[in-house]
């Protein structure tokens, strides 16, 4: 670990850059799991793989070293200097200066395929992140992602606990997530005060959970859990006010043996979506 940490400083100095904790610029620098993060992502010979944040390009490396062909996205200026003197001559890197919130992933999906994602997410937006990839998810195989710790646990959190909530029940329909392993905060540079978690998330079609309209089980598990203490009679008076007649969302609570005094919190994602579904079906 010690040669990448002198490099990353040797490069910082070098090019007067500094670490920016806002944006969650905690780079790993650690061989083993770095080995360990490209060989859980199961990646083969000649894969395009996109990396989200490629900082000064360590990962970017090891996915490389394994056979991938690499569009790494980085949004900050002096990180992308950086990889663009490193990779300039690389073959199998393709460098693109955006923001991964705002990118438009579409045209990169219709050249490549189905895109898997390998990265060391920042922790920052890391959530938002997790939100557009659901989104988005038709465009997306795989995603092999480091989390903080407490954000991998709500991937995977159980109804009526604290960490339960809306990415629990969206991922839950539509995705399969595997919790992998633990990263120390010594792995990283600089290191953070957590502990970070590799988690892998698939998108399978037909999903875990098949449904009938989902925009409208998104809109449903938003209103739910607007006020985590109000029921979801309280909670869904929004949801009926944005297009839903409340005689059908109470049908289709009855349809979907769903007692509204209960708190969205306590629904598992397959009672959001026969809800979801019995809402749909009373609406068309």
């Amino acid at each position: 670990m010690g040669s990448l940490t002198s490099q990353a400083k040797r490069i910082f100095k070098e090019q007067g850059l500094t670490p920016k904790k806002w944006m969650g610029q905690n780079l790993l620098v650690d061989h083993y799991y770095l080995s360990r993060i490209v060989e859980a992502a199961e990646i083969r010979p000649g894969d395009p793989v996109v990396e989200i944040g490629a900082g000064l390009g360590v990962l970017t490396e090891a996915l490389l070293a394994n056979g991938a062909k690499v569009c790494a996205l980085e949004v900050d200026a002096g990180f992308f200097r950086v990889l663009e003197r490193k990779f300039t001559e690389t073959p199998g890197v393709e460098l693109v200066h955006a923001d991964a919130l705002k990118y438009d992933f579409q045209p990169l999906a219709a050249r490549l395929g189905r895109l898997r994602v390998v990265a060391n997410l920042p922790y920052n937006i890391s959530s938002r992140l997790i939100f557009m990839f659901h989104e988005k998810r038709d465009l997306f195989h795989s995603l092999s992602i480091l989390l903080q710790k407490e954000v991998a646990m709500r991937l995977i959190a159980h109804p009526g606990t604290k960490d339960y909530g809306m990415l629990t029940v969206l991922l839950g329909v539509s995705a399969a997530t595997r919790i992998l392993f633990d990263i120390p905060g010594r792995a990283f540079y600089p290191a953070p005060e957590v502990t970070s978690t590799l988690v892998q998330l698939r998108f399978p079609d037909p999903p875990p959970v098949p449904l009938s309209d989902p925009t409208l089980l998104t809109r449903l598990v938003k209103a739910s859990f607007a006020a985590r203490r109000k029921t979801l009679r309280n909670n869904l008076r929004s949801f009926q006010a944005s297009g839903v007649l409340a005689q059908s969302v109470l049908a289709a609570a009855e349809d979907a043996g769903i007692d509204l005094d209960r708190r969205g919190e306590s629904l598992s994602p397959e009672e959001f979506a026969r809800f979801a579904d019995a809402i749909h079906a009373k609406r068309a």
